[in-house]
């Protein structure tokens, strides 16, 4: 392992980012939002997303479907993750 540039602990490898994209077969569009590899959302997506009932969901501005999203605290931390997807 190598150290961090500081000297300090190893350097803790980042999570490879990419752009939200909409999860109906098809269509595939960009969502403003970015999820790592292990498909956590990035910043504060829980909070943008729309309200259907107890259902938290971003919607697809191409197609109009639900990108579903939950919350959750793993390690002590508030993650965001999509968890399903249904069409408009």
């Amino acid at each position: 392992m190598s150290a961090s540039p500081s000297g300090g602990k190893p350097a803790k490898p980042q999570p490879k980012v990419n752009v939200l994209r909409c999860r109906a077969p098809g269509c595939r569009a960009l969502l403003a939002f970015e999820e790592t590899d292990e498909g956590y959302l990035l910043g504060q997506a829980i909070e943008l997303a729309d309200v259907d009932g107890a259902k938290r969901y971003l919607p697809c501005p191409k197609c109009g479907g639900r990108q579903l999203v939950e919350e959750y605290v793993h390690d002590g931390k508030r993650r965001t993750r999509v968890i399903g997807f249904e069409s408009a």
